[in-house]
């Protein structure tokens, strides 16, 4: 299987285009955006970059339908981002409904995969900040003689030399 090769200006305007709304400067990263021809596999980057750009100028309306189709096409837990972008811009644009269906799918996205998004001012925007907790938490109990017996049996043949035919027993 071959991967479509994605052109190197494409991947420039994109990266640009980031850079420019992480400068506050979301006029510049749609007119970065607006010279992209065929996003290609990064349709979804592309996608949420656009919506995420209208809506910082206002352009609620238009954005939401960009950023409904990058929520769409990104995975959990990247997709949490254009959910709220998108709750934004339906509740500017009056769609109480379902900005509410919007930041509650972000943010049950969020407490699955564990991931908390804060916003911090930086200048007049504001950036998200990702926070990210694990807990582990490991208990040492003493092993009845029996099982330890089995245990180490276990151990001695998961230690023994094995022939390697090419074939990884982990892979199904």
């Amino acid at each position: 299987m071959m991967i479509p090769r994605i052109p190197q200006k494409t991947v420039r305007r994109l990266i640009a285009a980031e850079g420019y709304l992480e400068l506050g400067m979301p006029h510049q990263a749609l007119r970065e955006l607006d010279k992209v021809t065929d996003p290609g596999s990064l349709t979804a980057s592309f996608s949420f970059l656009r919506g995420e750009s209208l809506k910082r100028i206002g352009r609620f309306s238009e954005a939401i339908k960009p950023l409904q189709y990058a929520a769409d096409l990104l995975p959990i837990p990247h997709s949490q981002l254009p959910w709220k972008s998108l709750g934004a811009c339906y509740r500017e644009s009056g769609q109480s409904d379902l900005a509410e269906t919007a930041e509650q799918t972000a943010d049950e996205i969020a407490s699955e995969a564990n991931i908390h998004l804060r916003f911090e001012p930086l200048g007049s925007q504001y950036n998200p900040v990702v926070h990210h907790e694990v807990h582990l938490t490991i208990n040492f109990e003493p092993m009845p003689d029996e099982e330890q017996a089995q245990s180490d049996e276990d151990i001695l043949l998961e230690n023994e030399e094995t022939e390697d035919f090419g074939i990884d027993p982990e892979i199904e």
